[in-house]
Order: structure tokens, then C-alpha cells, then sequence
């Protein structure tokens, strides 16, 4: 009877660590340099542009972490603190918000997939300033460094 609980407790744990570690493997690590292009425009495709793009990320577990560099046309360049991100097998979301030395802020979140050493996605940016919020959206291509 002791053997067979010892054959139990063990087949358990097997399966206990197999499960951790299977979710594990199907959840990419995504820290490290990222680096691309960066393209938005508003609505109607209006005010279209297009720059370089530095993604700098953290990850704990799913958790995300860090910072996206991008030059904007008319803002130069833009550093965002990347707040809150979530990986989960190929998918990708983060968020984060800046504030403008003379004012304004811009919120930018990101959805999209990671293969390989391919991120690839849209962002949403919204930007508040003296002339008003303006909202742009457009794909963010990177490849890991």
C-alpha cells in the first residue's frame, strides 16, 4: 500500500511538472533589443508617416516590461514607458504613456504576434497636446537584436 501511494505521488508530481513546464515552453521569451519601423496615420489614412522604431522589453513570466523609442515627424523622438504587457504563446500586448516636456502626453498600446525573431502588430497611439488629441494607429514591424 505505501508503494503504490509513493507510485501515485510521483506519477502526480510527473504530471504536475510536465503541465508547468509545457505551458512554459509554448510561452516565447521575448527580453531583450528590438528594432524596425514604426508607420501611422488617422483616420482615412490622413497624416501618414513613417520612422524608426526601438523596442527595449522585460519579461517575468507573461509579464512585460520596458521601453518603446520611435521618431515621430513633427514630436522628434519619443521614449514610452511600456507599463503593463502580457506574452501568452504568440501573442503580444503592452501599454504604456508618456508625458511631453512643454505639455501634452501620448498613450500607445500594441497588439500583435512574435515568431521567431519576428514581432509584428499594430499600435494605436493617442496624443494630447495644444492643438487638440490626435489618434493614430499602424503597424509596428521588429526583429530581435
Amino acid at each position: 500500500m505505501r508503494n503504490r501511494f509513493s507510485v501515485l505521488t510521483l506519477i502526480l508530481c510527473s504530471a504536475i511538472i510536465g503541465a508547468v513546464g509545457c505551458e512554459r515552453l509554448s510561452r516565447p521569451n521575448i527580453s531583450g533589443v528590438w528594432k524596425g519601423t514604426i508607420q501611422a496615420s488617422a483616420a482615412g489614412g490622413k497624416e501618414r508617416w513613417q520612422g524608426p522604431a526601438e523596442l527595449t522589453l522585460n519579461q517575468n513570466g507573461d509579464a512585460l516590461n520596458g521601453t518603446l523609442v520611435f521618431t515621430h515627424p513633427q514630436a522628434g523622438r519619443v521614449q514610452v514607458p511600456i507599463t503593463s504587457g502580457i506574452v501568452s504563446k504568440g501573442a503580444v500586448t503592452f501599454s504604456g504613456q508618456s508625458q511631453f516636456p512643454m505639455g501634452g502626453s501620448i498613450e500607445v498600446a500594441f497588439h500583435g504576434t512574435v515568431s521567431g525573431t519576428a514581432l509584428t502588430g499594430t499600435t494605436d497611439m493617442t496624443s494630447r497636446g495644444l492643438f487638440g488629441t490626435v489618434t493614430n494607429s499602424g503597424p509596428l514591424t521588429l526583429t530581435k537584436q
